[in-house]
């Protein structure tokens, strides 16, 4: 199947015109990654958060449930940050606690797959149902890149559910996958030099820009976060004084969004990096590391694309 666009001048100008562009996203604030796209289709825009973003309550003194229930008004302030309305927004409601759970089952036991499929399918099935409710001209996902995990599960069960509506409506959607972070966080919102596929570099207008910035605002759970992009961020702006004599500033940075068509013969069983221990650096469940060839691959080939 060949790719809808190949230039980024192409997308942008179908992005103009397209009804239903629908994010399909992972966690509350990835969103602000493609923050100045979204507000440049915001009255059109869907966007839906799998998780209920509860995965970080540990480094609180609130239970899961209630640090899930300040990310997800979080992300109602951030999309709203841009012009998107909570009536534009849906939360599955899946616990990242559980998602990292079984992915540890899944490091202990690679035959846990058989007896978690009908958990995985779950969430399979209310992604396809969202996509088919949604009907999607133009789809954003996390990068299937081995910075995190629950980025690629949902990146990969949204395929299938495209796969599926695809199939069914004869439409071709555009998958377009936004880079999150890798290596911890020492490649931010960018794709790593050794990524093969067309990476996109779309400059924000000024209004735009303006509203991104707001969305960073909305997230006080997440600001250690954001500082450590930020320092990774003057870190790249350092080394562009170096090698270039002009330094690389915060917002000529974030005013600058990347992102990819995802084709459609993308190889999900391929291990991101050359050596597994680059995906989901210090990612573990109690002590039980995740990671992509023990925890990921294992659920990924136990749903195999139909075409």
């Amino acid at each position: 199947m060949a790719l809808p666009y190949t230039t980024i001048d192409a997308f942008i100008d179908a992005l103009d015109r397209c009804e239903r562009p629908v994010a399909m996203l992972a966690h509350q604030d990835d969103e602000v990654a493609f923050g100045g796209t979204l507000a440049r289709c915001a009255d059109r825009a869907r966007i839906v958060w799998v998780t209920n973003g509860d995965g970080m309550y540990f480094e609180t003194d609130v239970s899961p449930k209630q640090y899930g229930e300040i990310r997800k008004a979080e992300a109602l302030k951030s999309a709203a940050a841009v012009g998107i309305t909570a009536k534009q927004t849906e939360c599955l409601d899946f616990s990242e606690v559980e998602i990292y759970r079984r992915l540890s089952y899944v490091t202990l036991n690679p035959e846990a797959v058989i007896w978690l499929r009908p958990w995985f399918t779950k969430m399979i099935d209310a992604i396809r149902d969202r996509v088919f409710a949604l009907r999607p001209q133009a789809l954003f996902v996390c990068a299937y890149q081995g910075g995190n995990p629950e980025h690629d599960l949902t990146h990969y069960f949204t395929r299938l559910a495209l796969d599926d509506y695809e199939k069914e409506t004869g439409e071709t959607v555009p998958l377009v996958q936004v880079p999150m972070y890798e290596y911890i966080v020492a490649v931010a919102l960018r794709f790593n030099p050794f990524y093969p596929g067309l990476r996109w570099r779309y400059r924000l207008r000024e209004e735009d820009f303006a509203k991104k910035r707001r969305m960073y605002d909305a997230y006080p759970s997440q600001t250690d976060l954001f500082e450590k992009f930020q320092a990774i961020i003057q870190g790249v702006g350092l080394l562009t004084l170096a090698t270039s004599g002009r330094r690389l500033t915060i917002e000529q940075y974030l005013g600058v969004e990347e992102y990819g068509p995802v084709s459609a013969n993308w190889d999900y069983l391929k291990n991101p990096h050359n050596l597994d221990s680059a995906n989901y650096i210090g990612d573990h469940f109690a002590g039980i590391p995740v990671s992509f060839d023990a925890s990921v691959r294992p659920i990924v080939a136990s749903f195999p694309r139909r075409f």
